[in-house]
């Protein structure tokens, strides 16, 4: 295994085996000397604190904890290797309050397992996650990226922050199925976990390049987040989708992305159906633009039909009931079970998800209408330029 070795560095103090380290917190300056986890750099923007490489095994609550409330030093988490005992409330790295210095986790080398979230980021911004395997040719990763797999939840969740970046991750079988909420799009963690990346409260941010594989409930979502961009990931094989934009989402764009085999769904920007709690709190998702994306061969196994699950409103592209002024542009489906292009409103009903279920398809019902000139304007929504095998006939042609 390589060391590293350092000259000694003024006011800083090393642990001396660079491979194991306890449970990490630091919440002022001091803490990063104290800590025994700095193994170089001065706290400067320019040449930001190093914590890493290190293996942090067998944590209950969290493997790192930085609170930025009260601090002005840089730091980078480099090459951590972090696992859990498989506890749901335990968290690999929490980042909290973090806003008026430079904070990084980077490294191909990065591993994150067996915890509830993998990363965790809190009222923050500026903060860049770099599992550094970005594809530089095409959507999704290269062979070397930093993992975030097998974690109860999720791999990545973002809360109530701004300018934050993921970036060349690669998320496998993360997350649970769990009981979501088709009626008011509830974005609570026991409704929909976080998946491979979930933004609540977030703006101006921005997921890009990562691969998100078999993590569920849904491979990628943003929930009364704004103004981000979602571009160049590739996801497969979640319950339930790979891509969802709801709860008060607005003027996002969702580019460049390829997704493949969503139990039920590609891609979906919804609004709660009209006089639930969330339409009230979060108001309405509008202005979201779906360009140049990929989905294919989503739909749902024989025994999720069965046992009543599947939403009758499936598909690759799913416009969701009152939404409005949203864009599908120049994307691409097929092979989709009950359409690739679909506009249509849940319906609730007494089964298994408390809506109208599969089969049969239930498309181009759509009666509420949150803005965008009506039901008989669409909504405001566009679709032009895609390409798919079957598309609802209440959607204009392409």
């Amino acid at each position: 295994m390589l060391r590293w070795i350092f000259a000694a560095l003024p006011c800083l103090s090393f642990a001396a085996n660079v491979n194991a380290h306890a449970p990490i917190v630091i919440q002022s300056n001091a803490d990063f000397a104290a800590c025994g986890c700095v193994t170089a750099g001065s706290g400067t923007p320019a040449d930001p604190y190093i914590i890493g490489p290190w293996s942090i095994n067998k944590i209950t609550g969290n493997g790192v904890l930085i609170d930025g409330t009260s601090l002005t030093k840089s730091f980078r988490i480099w090459n951590l290797t972090i696992a859990g005992n498989g506890s749901n409330s335990a968290v690999g790295i929490l980042l909290k309050n973090i806003n008026s210095v430079g904070a990084s986790v980077a490294g191909a080398q990065t591993t994150i397992q067996a915890v509830g979230t993998g990363i965790l980021v809190e009222n923050s911004s500026g903060i860049v996650l770099d599992g550094g395997g970005a594809n530089p040719s095409g959507a999704g990763i290269t062979n070397f990226a930093g993992t975030i797999n097998h974690n109860l939840s999720g791999a990545i969740d973002v809360e109530n922050s701004n300018q934050i970046t993921v970036r060349g991750w690669q998320f496998s079988s993360n997350g649970q199925d769990h009981n979501p909420d088709w009626i008011t799009l509830d974005p609570g963690l026991d409704k929909w976990g976080v998946g491979g990346v979930r933004l609540f409260g977030v703006n101006n941010s921005t997921i890009d390049h990562n691969a998100a594989n078999n993590c569920t409930s849904i491979s990628f979502s943003l929930f009364n987040s704004s103004g981000n961009t979602v571009t160049a990931n590739t996801a497969d094989y979640p319950f339930t989708m790979n891509f969802m934009v709801a709860d008060g989402s607005s003027f996002n764009t969702i580019e460049n992305n390829v997704a493949s085999t969503g139990d039920f769904i590609g891609y979906m920007v919804a609004d709660p159906l009209p006089g639930t709690w969330t339409l009230a709190k979060f108001g309405f998702s509008h202005d979201n633009v779906f360009s140049g994306n990929i989905s294919h061969t989503d739909g749902p196994t024989g025994s999720e039909v069965k046992s009543g699950i599947v939403p009758a409103f499936l598909g690759g592209f799913v416009v969701l009931n009152g939404t409005y002024n949203n864009v599908m542009r120049n994307n691409q489906d097929w092979a989709s079970t009950a359409g690739g292009f679909v506009w249509a409103q849940a319906v609730p009903g007494s089964t298994p998800i408390g809506v109208v279920n599969y089969a049969p398809p239930l498309h181009c019902n759509v009666t509420a209408s949150d803005g965008g000139g009506g039901v008989t304007s669409h909504n405001g929504n566009i679709w032009s330029g895609n390409i798919f095998q079957i598309i609802d006939p209440c959607v204009p042609a392409q």
